[in-house]
């Protein structure tokens, strides 16, 4: 019986938690819902306002709609309308609510300033119907104001001021001064005391032009220009239809700016006459109004030089484009080819033949490419000659695959002894690279060889014997997991040994290359310090190194040599030091 009475009782909560969530929170949301629309001043949609009418006085704002987000402004003056601000004042009238009911049916309307209300407020609705809302003055006690909805009786009073429901032509007028989406433009021309700067698109880049001089343009900074003329707004309107532009300094503009567009033939043209207390006279080609623009916008197209403009980046290339890359320095050039069947891979083809050093390769590629121009110098190309870039200090050339080239060249004198002067192969203009840029992008011919000593697969090796002139590890590989089989250790080993060796003696490179034998008694090879074999499954020998004595001026560096090949090389000590530290392991494994 206790287990029918508990389940009846969660059927009556269930029920009641249904009928308050089903029924009486719906209920509630719908009467909160009509009270909120039973107090707005004017009940309206937006979207269905076809026309707007404010007369304050004498003067009478008249806007009609174009489009959903188009407006004209049509009285006092033909001009297009602010589309955001007209937008933005249809919401606030939308959401204003009266607070309280003054009077129902006023014999009198004197007292609240609504027998000759200051502003008056129609909409014009797409079904022909009027709403509106008449303004008198404000409420005594403060932040509030006496309205009267048009065509009706009763006095109200709303939380806000009069000046807050004012408008005036300014405000809903387009301020707008060119009005273009910047991927359209292809040409901006700042002309300035009778001397153009030009930016001109080449494709999807930029190109600056002064006078003789071309360079690359930085589209950060050209997009950066655009922007501002495209979000710049008109202060004030002074003259609609001027007599005469002398008084105003636009007859003969000092300062004049030209928007070339893909979409039109005439280019947008802003002219830029005398300042006035706080602003500068403007007018555009397309229309006849004077208006002012701030001190700011003035500055940024009077004040903006050739230099800002350039692109401050040396290059910009995609690495697999390349074919060809030649460094010339100290009287001599270093040619380096892409390999045409495995184009991960360089060839040095000059001063000698032999494979280059793709790491190396890549590494001044990514140094080329992150380098930034410390300074632009703007000269005349008469003056090229005292550069000496005819016959310069440093070059480097790029081939690509489509047959085009591209070259840095540097002065024989530097500007500084942190800085070059440089020039590139497809612009005029002459710039400063930091030093440490230049060291970075010209690799010596010992840097640029490929100096790996061996060649062989990791994954091929099963057997690894490392001799250290006392005793012999044996290490093998059983699955992905090497193991010390001699001397049999007391402990097992850790498996990354045996990846640590195989890793050293693959990135192993030598130092110098030796043209002739100097003798065992100099080398030590006949009785190595060290001796490493590499043996595949089937116990043939896919690698053998002799690590001999260290050379007499230079400690830091062992003879070295490999049993497949004749040639003795030098190498730094710390390759065997890597060696050295895994036998210290393999010894303290036993």
């Amino acid at each position: 019986m206790r287990f029918k009475g508990t389940a009846l009782l969660a059927v009556a909560l269930v029920g009641i938690v249904s009928y308050y969530f089903l029924i009486d929170l719906p209920s509630e949301k719908q009467k909160k819902k009509e009270k909120d629309l039973a107090e707005k001043v004017i009940l309206f949609n937006s979207d269905n306002v076809k026309g707007i009418s404010l007369t304050k006085g004498d003067v009478s704002i008249e806007l009609k709609r174009r489009s959903i987000k188009e407006w004209e402004m049509t009285n006092p003056v033909n001009a297009k309308g602010d589309a955001s601000a007209i937008t933005d004042f249809l919401s606030f009238l939308k959401n204003l609510n009266f607070t309280r009911v003054v009077e129902e049916s006023p014999k009198d309307l004197t007292p609240f300033g609504l027998d000759t209300p200051d502003l008056k407020i129609i909409l014009s609705m797409g079904d022909g119907e009027t709403k509106g809302v008449q303004v008198g003055d404000n409420h005594p006690m403060g932040n509030k104001v006496y309205l009267s909805r048009l065509n009706g009786s009763r006095i109200l009073t709303a939380g806000v001021t009069k000046n807050r429901l004012d408008r005036k032509v300014h405000d809903l007028r387009d301020k707008t001064i060119l009005d273009f989406e910047t991927p359209e433009i292809t040409k901006i021309e700042l002309i300035r005391n009778g001397e153009t700067l030009n930016l001109k698109k080449n494709k999807e880049s930029w190109q600056v032009l002064e006078k003789e001089i071309s360079a690359k343009g930085n589209e950060t900074e050209v997009t950066n220009l655009l922007k501002t003329i495209q979000e710049a707004q008109i202060e004030q309107f002074v003259e609609e239809k001027p007599e005469q532009l002398t008084s105003y300094g636009l007859n003969n503009a000092k300062l004049t700016v030209k928007l070339t567009t893909s979409k039109a033939n005439e280019p947008l043209t802003l002219k830029i006459g005398l300042k006035n207390q706080h602003d500068f006279y403007a007018k555009t080609l397309a229309k006849n109004n004077i208006f002012t623009i701030n001190q700011s916008l003035f500055d940024t197209l009077n004040n903006r030089k050739f230099v800002d403009f350039l692109n401050k980046s040396l290059v910009d290339f995609n690495d697999n484009d390349l074919i060809k890359l030649t460094l010339r320095m100290d009287d001599s050039a270093i040619d380096l080819v892409r390999n045409k069947k495995d184009p991960q891979k360089w060839t040095m083809i000059q001063p000698v033949k032999m494979k280059a050093n793709t790491a190396t390769i890549n590494s001044l590629l990514f140094d080329l490419k992150s380098s930034r121009i410390a300074e632009f110098i703007t000269t005349n190309t008469k003056n090229f000659n005292k550069f000496n870039f005819e016959q310069p200090e440093k070059e480097i050339n790029l081939t690509y695959k489509n047959g085009k080239t591209w070259a840095l060249k540097l002065g024989k004198k530097p500007s500084s002894p942190n800085h070059y002067f440089a020039k590139r192969s497809d612009e005029e203009t002459i710039f400063t690279l930091p030093k440490d840029s230049i060291e970075l992008i010209f690799r010596s011919l010992h840097d640029l060889k490929d100096r790996t000593i061996l060649e062989f697969d990791d994954d091929a090796v099963k057997e690894i014997n490392v001799y250290d002139s006392k005793q012999t590890f044996i290490l093998k590989k059983s699955a992905k997991k090497w193991n010390l089989t001699l001397p049999k250790p007391s402990n097992p080993i850790q498996s990354f040994i045996g990846k640590d060796i195989l890793w050293a003696i693959n990135s192993a490179e030598f130092e110098s290359s030796l043209t002739s034998d100097p003798g065992d008694s100099v080398t030590g090879l006949s009785k190595p310090n060290v001796s490493i074999k590499l043996l595949d499954g089937e116990k043939k020998v896919l690698a053998h190194i002799l690590i001999g004595n260290p050379l007499h001026k230079s400690p830091e560096t062992l003879y070295l040599k490999s049993i497949k090949k004749s040639t003795i090389y030098t190498i730094k000590t710390k390759f065997l030091d890597e060696i050295l530290s895994n036998i210290k392991k393999l010894k303290e494994a036993r």
